[in-house]
């Protein structure tokens, strides 16, 4: 097969939404995702990370196109579901883990700001997020202009307003006031962020075991702060801590695969690039839609969302 692709499938959360104590949890009904893997599994040659590698390069010719799995942010449901679910199927999935959660067992700024979505109305919570900001700086804080076609393309599963206050919050607002208001808030509506971390990520044993059932461990960044924004020392500090705490905790992998925070064009540049191919990393994966072919930039890969996966283009 001359032109077959290799179709990449990113998740995030994989939950039984209306059991959980936050059922506005953007994410996938676990169900729907065994079907949908079914489903995959009936439609394409499923991949792992030697093999997608290999035809990226050019040295694997498949006779259809394939498809493979990437999960992101080393949720515990990543272990207790979505794993055994996988093995079962003789599926191998690719997971990114953010090396500070596991290691430090804090919640991320940007799962705190889900969290704290999921628990409050959202105008509630924004209205909220303005005054703490504006008790912590003695300053009047308002949301800037945003160029919307900006916005839309990097949050564009969300409504206007929400994709507007995420890019603030993740891209513009200058991240220690970030931090100090969203964890006061998140300490006020959900208690500790270290108590709340045990049950959101995996631990590090977990993702040894993950291994043992054949899945690959990737890097997520160290604080999954969008790599375009960092300064130099920052950025060459959170992969190299990243990288590192992969080396220290896990096991030995033929490949080590990375994931770019947030994953649009604008959230990682040449600079971070550059990075992490410095710390050893074999590729890199987007969140930039799309199929990729032989040739394809290896620290530019293409991926498409769960719930936009091309099962009928197969």
């Amino acid at each position: 097969m001359n032109d077959a692709a290799l179709h990449i499938v990113t998740y995030h959360y994989v939950r039984d939404l209306p059991r959980t104590p936050f059922p506005r949890i953007k994410g996938m009904l676990l169900s729907a995702f065994q079907k949908q893997v079914d489903q995959l599994c009936a439609a394409y040659e499923m991949a792992t990370l030697d093999s997608a590698m290999a035809f990226l390069n050019g040295t694997y010719h498949p006779s259809q196109n394939l498809c493979l799995l990437t999960f992101d942010d080393g949720l515990k449901e990543h272990f207790a579901e979505v794993t055994p679910l996988l093995h079962e199927r003789g599926v191998q999935g690719i997971f990114h883990v953010i090396t500070g959660c596991l290691e430090d067992r804090r919640v991320a700024p940007v799962h705190m700001n889900h969290f704290l979505m999921a628990k409050l109305d959202f105008k509630t919570y924004k209205r909220s997020f303005f005054s703490e900001m504006e008790e912590l700086t003695g300053d009047e804080a308002e949301m800037p202009v945003f160029d919307a076609e900006v916005v839309r393309n990097t949050y564009s599963l969300d409504t206007q307003p929400i994709a507007e206050f995420k890019y603030f919050f993740n891209f513009i607002l200058e991240s220690s006031l970030r931090d100090r208001v969203v964890t006061r808030m998140f300490e006020a509506h959900l208690g500790d962020p270290a108590s709340f971390s045990e049950d959101l990520y995996l631990s590090w044993n977990e993702a040894l075991q993950m291994q043992g059932a054949g899945m690959v461990i990737g890097g997520h960044t160290h604080e999954h702060r969008p790599l375009a924004t960092l300064h130099e020392e920052q950025l060459e500090n959170d992969t190299r801590l990243c990288r590192e705490l992969l080396r220290k905790r896990l096991g030995d992998q033929p490949l080590w695969p990375f994931c770019y925070p947030y994953g649009r064009q604008n959230s990682f540049n040449s600079a971070a690039v550059r990075s992490i191919q410095r710390e050893g990393f074999d590729c890199a994966f987007t969140t930039v839609s799309g199929l990729n072919q032989p040739g394809t930039d290896l620290y530019r890969i293409h991926r498409v969302d769960c719930n936009q996966a091309w099962i009928s283009q197969a």
